[in-house]
């Protein structure tokens, strides 16, 4: 759930022209947040989540600093001036961050640019599976087939696979919807796919509480075989695209079906689960800015955290955090994520099923039994998977029979970047870089030559 922060001001000559807009962003809640002061009460909008105006219930001027409050959901905030931009902090239950807002032209918005807009120049059909998977649950999956419009032939087919957490079947999140631009690009080079939701997602159904990596992996399968029937589906030419952990859900199908004729693994791992959460965090943390001392902290406890027998209690957990932050200020622990609430938080995370098999979770048991072509792209400026470690580890494993590259200048979502970080995924306006969708599409099609 996102968290809902709020913010006002009380209109000051000092702060700004008449009719001004402001920009701001929150680091934590991932939202950005419109100011625009005109000659009455000013005006604050939450953009990302309403185009309605927020309203403030009380605001006070003391010399340059602004005191603004909002009771009903506990929110306070103060601003001063900063040359042309507006600084402060603002906090909302256990949260606090500081907060610039800068000069904008008008009430923010986010633009996707290469979301296509229908109608579309592909074709689409649904595409519905019904199933019960290894636990006995009755699984319902609802997708899209996308196809290119060129009749009379049959076309090598993507399936694609959303990475962790459930997503829609354009595996949409902050706006993007990558698998809808990638369909759309790969339909323009003759090559169909389909995209599905998740269990659990949209129109697909499924019990979530249960399920895993390896659960999911039988969703994709269930995907995989349907579309095998389709007569305008090469089934000689269908392959399984992941990303992120659908990566690995694509190398597990593809070790045990041979149906799988090429896996192509966008930004997913060739390290064990608990090494790519322990590189997470330290790229994560370092391209924030945390010192280095400080992310040494972070990733001292997260490996004796990852080691917590399952079901350990809160109060281990809180124990745990407590002995590697004992040095620290109010401040770093809140920098490296070790603050208050943390104990809870963590132990949430790590005590979930999903959680525990991913730790122990290792491709190299499914990459090493592939027999067909596997294309492994990773963006060197990735956060969550990182390039380096997990590429070198695919091309051991297979022995070097996978292609391999590393795209520079992208991150985990394939988008050109600056950081690399988390929170840099919502302000860019790209959704994917054109060289990532074209060595897919190249790659694809060589395969037939």
């Amino acid at each position: 759930m996102k968290r809902f922060a709020m913010i006002g001001l009380l209109l000051c000559a000092a702060f700004a022209a008449h009719g001004q807009w402001y920009t701001g962003w929150s680091r934590q809640t991932g939202l950005a947040l419109s100011l625009h002061l005109t000659d009455s009460m000013p005006v604050l909008y939450s953009p990302m989540q309403s185009p309605d105006p927020l309203v403030t219930s009380f605001s006070s001027r003391r010399g340059d600093t602004l005191n603004v409050e909002c009771a009903s959901v506990g929110f306070r905030m103060w601003l001063v001036p900063d040359g042309e931009c507006l600084r402060g902090v603002w906090r909302q239950g256990v949260l606090k961050e500081d907060i610039t807002f800068c000069p904008a032209d008008t009430l923010f918005q986010l633009r996707r640019p290469q979301t296509p807009q229908p109608p579309f120049s592909f074709d689409e059909e649904a595409v519905e599976v019904d199933y019960t998977d290894s636990q006995g649950n009755a699984v319902h999956l609802s997708g899209t087939l996308a196809l290119p419009r060129n009749t009379g032939r049959r076309f090598p087919t993507v399936v694609m696979v959303s990475g962790s957490g459930q997503q829609n079947r354009d595996e949409e999140l902050m706006f993007h919807k990558p698998f809808l631009v990638l369909a759309d690009y790969l339909a323009s080079r003759g090559i169909a796919s389909v995209r599905y939701d998740d269990r659990g997602v949209g129109q697909s159904t499924g019990p979530l509480d249960s399920a895993d990596t390896r659960l999911f992996a039988e969703d994709a399968e269930a995907i995989l075989s349907a579309v095998m029937k389709d007569k305008r589906v090469d089934r000689r030419q269908v392959g399984l695209l992941g990303h992120s952990e659908g990566g690995a859900i694509a190398a597990m199908v593809a070790a045990r079906n041979r149906d799988v004729a090429f896996v192509v693994m966008m930004a997913g791992a060739g390290c064990a689960g608990k090494d790519i959460l322990l590189q997470q965090n330290e790229a994560i943390y370092a391209a924030a800015g945390v010192a280095d001392s400080l992310v040494a902290v972070r990733m001292a406890c997260m490996r004796e955290a990852f080691d917590m027998p399952p079901g350990s209690s809160q109060k281990d957990y809180k124990a745990l955090i407590d002995r590697h932050t004992v040095s620290l200020d109010k401040e770093q622990k809140e920098s490296i994520g070790l603050g208050r609430g943390a104990a809870s938080s963590l132990r949430q995370q790590i005590e979930s099923r999903w959680m525990r098999t991913f730790l122990v979770l290792d491709p190299a048991e499914y990459l090493t039994k592939l027999r067909c072509p596997l294309l492994a792209l990773n963006g060197s400026r990735d956060c969550q998977v990182v390039a380096a470690p997990n590429l070198d580890r695919i091309r051991e494993v297979t022995k070097h029979r996978a292609q391999c590259y590393e795209l520079q200048g992208l991150n985990h979502l394939f988008q050109h970047c600056t950081t690399g970080a988390p929170d840099e995924y919502v302000k860019i306006e790209e959704t994917m870089a054109p060289e990532a969708m074209a060595a897919v599409a190249e790659w694809v099609l060589s395969l037939r030559k």
